[in-house]
């Protein structure tokens, strides 16, 4: 049966969302969860990283090849890199450990971040809103489409360089993507009837109508759909 596509030309990046989760992929919702939903990253990269499969090279007496075959490439994870203008001690505080966010008795309660040795055991998801550009921006109905990126589980949270001189200053952190868990794509509006999880996946990508969340001050309590 033939399927009909449509593409797409995705374009800058509209807003972001970092969901807090358990060790198991797992949005943690109420109180002991978070979600953040911001504007100000500059920008959001993302890193295939693949284990260069093996060669099985023989040669004859005469050092002509008897056998040349090479094993597939493996796509182990994908590396992303967020890099923040507006520093958001929330998403440092979640994203990377171990870190911890100091408070203020009066609002704003959330001021800044703390980093301390140890390691990296964090896990969240961060989905992308970005525009489309030309002829195909809006639907046939007059809805504009979005291009929804989301890497649904990433874990060992870092903070990249961060530099201090006679220019802006930016934050950047990194992370890597495992599997995800079929109980974060439930119900979620922004991904097809195809995102049941079948496969160990690691990023979705979709053209979607459905508007992407406002930006929201602070860390807040999540609701699972």
């Amino acid at each position: 049966m033939a399927t009909i596509t449509k593409s797409y030309n995705p374009i800058k990046g509209r807003i972001l969302r970092v969901i807090i989760l358990n060790e198991c992929g797992v949005p943690v919702t109420g109180t002991a969860g978070g979600v953040i939903v911001q504007t100000g990253f500059t920008q959001v990269g993302s890193s295939a990283q693949y284990e260069t499969g093996d060669e099985h090279i023989v040669k004859t007496a005469d050092a002509a090849l008897c056998i040349n075959e090479k094993d597939p490439d493996i796509l182990k994870r994908f590396e992303i890199t967020l890099d923040q203008c507006s520093v958001d001690p929330g998403i440092v505080a979640n994203t990377v450990s171990p870190a911890r966010l100091l408070t203020a008795s009066e609002p704003p309660t959330g001021t800044g971040f703390a980093l301390a040795e140890g390691a990296a055991t964090t896990h969240f998801s961060l989905e992308v809103w970005q525009r489309v550009a030309g002829a195909g921006a809006c639907t046939a109905s007059g809805l504009p489409l979005y291009v929804y990126n989301v890497w649904p589980h990433l874990t060992n949270g870092k903070i990249g360089d961060y530099e201090i001189a006679n220019a802006p200053s930016t934050l950047q952190i990194t992370a890597e993507s495992k599997p995800v868990s079929t109980l974060w794509t439930a119900g979620n509006p922004w991904l097809g009837a195809g995102a049941v999880t079948i496969v160990p996946d690691h990023w979705f990508q979709n053209l979607t109508s459905v508007a992407p969340p406002d930006a929201v001050t602070g860390i807040n309590d999540y609701a699972a759909p």
